[in-house]
């Protein structure tokens, strides 16, 4: 391959390993499409292919780290939707 190769994003995440994977995807697959906004190529592909959609709000408010988790923790969210969620905020986009 010719050029640079560049890190777009990093992140961690280290308390449940069955929501966690699914946190790290959405991290990895919205800073490789903001990469790609940005004319850059992306190595793995796949993550441009990933549905970064999350569910409403069930209350209608913003997403909130303690509202998700009781939710999951109730069986309302799985893995996969707490993950993304948890993401999304982290990300900052649920200040909309």
């Amino acid at each position: 391959m010719d050029g640079e190769h560049k890190t777009a994003c990093e992140t961690e995440y280290t308390w449940e390993p069955s929501v966690d994977k699914y946190a790290l995807e959405y991290i990895l697959s919205y800073c490789a499409k903001k990469a790609v906004k940005k004319g850059h190529r992306v190595v793995d592909e796949s993550l441009l292919k990933i549905d970064l959609s999350i569910p409403l709000s069930p209350n209608g408010n913003s997403w909130t780290f303690d509202y998700a988790k009781k939710l999951h923790k109730n069986n309302r969210l799985s893995d996969k939707e707490y993950g993304y969620i948890i993401a999304y905020i982290d990300l900052g986009l649920n200040k909309g």
